[in-house]
């Protein structure tokens, strides 16, 4: 495997890590108040706020990632 087939085999596998996690929970609480968004998410045992901000780490973490990779 060459070099630049290497960089495009980790860019796809970082972009299916990615997943949809992100805009699942997005959709699933749109619309609810900052109320409802400080309670728990059924038996997670964290908080809507708390599994958006966690979601939304990851994505920036992919990204960071998806850089250092296109960088080299």
């Amino acid at each position: 495997m060459t070099p630049s087939e290497c960089k495009a085999t980790v860019l796809q596998a970082l972009s299916q890590m990615r997943g949809d996690d992100l805009y699942r929970a997005r959709h699933a609480f749109q619309g609810m108040t900052p109320a409802q968004m400080k309670e728990q998410h059924g038996l997670s045992g964290k908080t809507r706020a708390e599994i958006l901000a966690g979601y939304e780490a990851w994505e920036r973490k992919i990204d960071e990632a998806e850089a250092w990779v296109k960088s080299k």
